[in-house]
């Protein structure tokens, strides 16, 4: 997947109200901002620039489409993140990365019985592109297309450990540090910390951070020398010891590295 230029919320939806917006491109702009957070028709409608009607026909275009939904309870619209997964996972690029990265996953649940999987990086998020279950009966349960916050989860420690210092800033700068459980990083001077730790080891760790009682080990992955996310081995916090941790954090760093190898 080639790298792609991203423009922040802000500017993109200003400057799309300056030269007077399409519906087609105010539809992509709510897309966009449902992906941060959900939100409300009135706050959809602030944050474009519109009014509340115009906001509201937006998102229940949006919604009929099977890409949008809204929640009953709190009227809060966000994005169906399996419906721009099945957009990725057609990409030819990702039949690539399957070739590689499969094989590794298996070997990797395999050796830990516990869950693996692949995340990539998508707004301030790890999405799942690919996930092997754990032979455990006891077991954290996935599923493709699940959506973790970059700040919390290991795959997304991984994934920012491993950028260059300067785009480093700025996705710091993008992140809303929304979710997570209270032991998830609460800003960019403590996620620092915890990502330099994750250079230093070689990979990172999510102990209770995403939710109480899961723990994730993680790598950084590249394809052809391209960094695209990150893979991971998952299950209960009660099972990952420090020594184990280590074990595992060991085998993810190796076989996260053979997969560039691998394209060699």
């Amino acid at each position: 997947m080639h790298p792609v230029r991203r423009v922040s919320i802000t500017e993109a939806t200003s400057d799309a109200i300056e030269r007077g917006a399409s519906p087609i491109a105010r539809a992509f702009r709510v897309v966009e901002l449902l992906a941060e957070h959900p939100r409300s028709a009135s706050e959809t409608a602030r944050a474009t620039g519109v009014n509340r009607s115009t906001a509201l026909r937006l998102l229940q275009d949006l919604e009929a489409t099977g890409y949008v939904a809204r929640d009953a309870v709190t009227k809060h619209y966000s994005t169906v993140p399996t419906r721009f997964f099945a957009l990725v996972a057609a990409h030819q690029d990702h039949a690539d990365w399957s070739e590689a990265i499969d094989p590794v996953l298996a070997e990797l649940r395999d050796e830990t019985g516990e869950a693996t999987v692949l995340g990539v990086p998508a707004n301030g998020a790890m999405v799942y592109l690919a996930y092997f279950p754990s032979t455990q009966l006891v077991a954290v349960r996935e599923r493709l297309g699940t959506v973790r916050p970059m700040h919390a989860s290991a795959l997304g420690k991984a994934y920012l450990a491993a950028l260059p210092t300067g785009t480093l800033d700025v996705e710091l700068g993008r992140l809303n540090f929304e979710g997570g459980s209270p032991q998830a990083a609460k800003g960019p001077i403590e996620l620092r910390e915890r990502l330099n730790t994750a250079r230093e080891l070689g990979y990172a760790i999510d102990r209770n951070e995403t939710f109480d009682g899961v723990a994730c080990v993680a790598a950084s992955v590249r394809i052809g020398s391209t960094l695209i996310g990150a893979i991971g081995v998952s299950g209960p916090s009660s099972r990952f010891t420090d020594d184990r941790i280590a074990e595992i954090g060991a085998r993810v760093r190796e076989r996260a590295g053979s997969v560039d190898a691998r394209q060699r």
